[in-house]
C-alpha cells in the first residue's frame, strides 16, 4: 500500500483544483478520524479519502467512469477494499453496490463534508472554529442550505452503526483538526 505521502503526490499529480484537492484532504480527516472511533485501520481508511476522487478531473464529464477510472490508476498502489470503496462511491454508475463500513463510510463522508464546510463559510469569519454541531444539524435539516450536499448519503451513517448527530459531530472536530490545510 502507497503512502500517505505518496497517496498526496498521487492526488496532486492528477487533481489541480486546490478546491478539490481540499475536499480530499477532508474526506481523509472525516474517515480517519472515524477510523479511530470504530477501531479500524485509520491509515487505510484516510488513505481512502485522499484518493477517493483521483480520476475527477479527468471523468467529470462521464459521471458514468467516475471511479472506474480511479480503480485503474490505483491498480497495485491500494488494497482491494479500497479499490472497491473507490468504486462503490460511485455506486449509481459503477454498479458496486455499497456493502462494508468503509464504503458506506465514504458515501457518508464525502457528503458530509460539503454540508460541514458550508456551514463553516456562513459563519461570521468563515471559520470551522465558529462552527458548533448544534449549527451543522440546523443546517442539515435547511434542504435550502447547501442544496447540492446530499444528505441521503450522510445518513449512510446509520449503515455503520452510528447517529446522524455523533457522525456530524465526528465530522466537524476532524475538520476543526485541519483548518490550516483547508484555509477555514
Amino acid at each position: 500500500m502507497i503512502t500517505r505521502e505518496e497517496a498526496v503526490a498521487l492526488v496532486e499529480e492528477n487533481v489541480k483544483n486546490k478546491n478539490l484537492q481540499k475536499h480530499m484532504m477532508a474526506v481523509a480527516a472525516i474517515l480517519k478520524r472515524l477510523a479511530r472511533e470504530l477501531g479500524v485501520n485509520e491509515d487505510e481508511w484516510e488513505l481512502l479519502g485522499l484518493v477517493h476522487d483521483v480520476d475527477y478531473e479527468k471523468t467529470q464529464d462521464r459521471p458514468d467512469e467516475h471511479a472506474l477510472v480511479s480503480a485503474q490508476i490505483l491498480e497495485g498502489m491500494v488494497s482491494d477494499d479500497v479499490i472497491r470503496a473507490v468504486k462503490s462511491h460511485n455506486f449509481e454508475h459503477t454498479g458496486v453496490a455499497p456493502e462494508k463500513n468503509m464504503e458506506h463510510a465514504l458515501i457518508a463522508a464525502d457528503a458530509a463534508s460539503g454540508l460541514v464546510i458550508a456551514t463553516a463559510l456562513v459563519m461570521p469569519n468563515r471559520k470551522l472554529e465558529e462552527a458548533r454541531p448544534e449549527s451543522v444539524f440546523k443546517k442539515f435539516d435547511d434542504s435550502s442550505f447547501a442544496r447540492n450536499v446530499h444528505r441521503d448519503r450522510i445518513m449512510y451513517c446509520e449503515k455503520f452503526g452510528m447517529d446522524r448527530e455523533k457522525f456530524l459531530t465526528i465530522s466537524l472536530e476532524a475538520l476543526q483538526g485541519i483548518h490550516k490545510e483547508l484555509g477555514l
